[in-house]
């Protein structure tokens, strides 16, 4: 029996269940059907729950390296499987009844007992849950000291410091490398594969000095006479991509906002665009698919606005501010240049990849004029949307949808439906300022 059924033209649900020997309720319930009568050609239709509950959890640590020989339980539909995680921090794979069955996952602490770390739904399609520690765990050994203490202290007569208030240390200098560490490794099948580790990389690296100013009424009626369009388009644009500030206080500096996009620093870090990237495997939470959007709801759990799946915060966008600088540090120790370039900048949050279109030559140059001040996020936008004809043709149209598709993309409705209807609304908002 086939996995799936592309759905033909007027094809309907019972048709497809009688074709492959399977009831219309298997349908609705394996796929989340919310009107079965509404079918689309082309639609994918799975037909068998192998198809779609399959699930796994990736163990990492909180520097996200994966954690072996842990040992877990995960509870679903009456069962209980028991495992220890191998070299990649992998649970084995399970397969639930439904999709909206719950799992309950388990980790072993130190004193032999069981903890529920965290309880989610299967969802719809073969699914991998990743779960990352507050810990770092070190893999070492301890061994006796190879030298033997050929003095013994006398009982009783305590010994005398080296150093003491009278007599300091010397200061030593720091001889400790504060860059990235890398090392050579393999992967399973292997392939090579450079582990980065150590410290986050020090924002001076793509960040310059933030030097303020904010964009001004004049700044955007310049703007709008330039690319010959009205000046609420562009006020429309930056609120909808920035709201009221595109800069944030990270520890004592100034930096501008950004949105980290794992399925783009998976792009440019495959060799070719048919083989995985090298990162995928071991770093899934800031390497893979597309982050979905989601909320939080009142428990705190990511509920994603598509489906109302509870996900994992490894697997969603996430909050702005700190969390995306974390994700894009743990790129930047990986691979610099695409974590940059899977990055959104700055008030028009231009994607990094974009920095040619911007009018630089190098994404660090781009990176480093997006920290100055929102003056200089106007004059990158003004370049992009020159040299992007979709975008330029929407605002010079007053053509909401075409300027979400200049910004965005052709699938610009996938992420994010309400973008066009947004834009048409701070359109509004600006002109009843006036």
């Amino acid at each position: 029996m086939r996995d799936f059924h592309i759905v033909q033209e007027h094809e309907t649900l019972s048709k497809i269940a009688m074709r492959h020997g399977t009831t219309v309720a298997t349908l609705i319930k394996l796929n989340n059907l919310p009107n079965p009568n509404r079918l689309k050609a082309g639609q994918k239709i799975a037909l068998r729950k192998e198809a779609v509950c399959g699930f796994e959890t990736l163990f990492l640590d909180a520097d996200r390296n994966p954690i072996s020989n842990l040992e877990y339980i995960l509870e679903y539909c009456g069962k209980s499987v028991k495992g220890s995680t191998i070299h990649d921090g992998k649970s084995q794979k399970i397969m639930t009844d439904w999709p909206t069955d719950a799992i309950r996952i388990l980790v072993k602490r130190f004193d032999g007992t069981f903890k529920r770390v965290t309880a989610v739904m299967s969802g719809y399609g073969n699914k991998l849950c990743t779960l990352v520690s507050p810990l770092v765990v070190i893999n070492a050994e301890l061994h006796p000291h190879p030298q033997e203490l050929k003095e013994q202290p006398v009982p009783y007569n305590p010994v005398k410091p080296v150093y003491g208030t009278h007599n300091p240390p010397k200061p030593k200098a720091d001889t400790r490398d504060p860059g990235i560490q890398t090392k050579a490794a393999k992967t399973a099948n292997g392939q090579p594969l450079t582990v980065a580790e150590g410290d986050i990389p020090r924002l001076e690296e793509f960040l310059d000095e933030y030097i303020g100013g904010d964009v001004t009424q004049s700044d955007i009626e310049d703007a709008a006479k330039e690319l010959q369009c009205q000046p609420g388009l562009i006020y429309a644009l930056a609120k909808q991509e920035s709201s009221s500030s595109s800069f944030f206080k990270l520890g004592n500096r100034m930096v501008p906002k950004i949105l980290y996009e794992r399925h783009q620093f998976k792009n440019r870090t495959s060799p070719k665009k048919k083989l995985p990237s090298p990162y995928e495997n071991k770093y899934p939470d800031i390497c893979g698919p597309a982050y979905s959007r989601a909320k939080k709801n009142k428990r705190g759990e990511w509920i994603e606005l598509k489906s109302g799946a509870i996900l994992m915060e490894s697997d969603v966008y996430g909050p702005s501010g700190i969390f995306q600088y974390k994700r894009l540090s743990k790129a930047y120790q990986l691979d610099p240049f695409a974590a940059l370039e899977a990055c959104s900048w700055g008030k028009f949050q231009i994607m990094g990849f974009n920095y040619k279109r911007a009018g630089f030559n190098d994404v660090k140059a781009f990176t480093k004029a997006m920290s100055r001040s929102d003056v200089e996020h106007i004059k990158a936008f003004l370049k992009f949307a020159k040299s992007n004809k979709v975008l330029l043709n929407g605002l010079r149209m007053k053509n909401f949808e075409k300027i979400a598709e200049g910004h965005n993309g052709e699938n610009w409705r996938n992420i994010n439906p309400e973008y066009a209807s947004n834009l048409e609304k701070f359109y509004i908002e600006y002109n009843s300022k006036k």
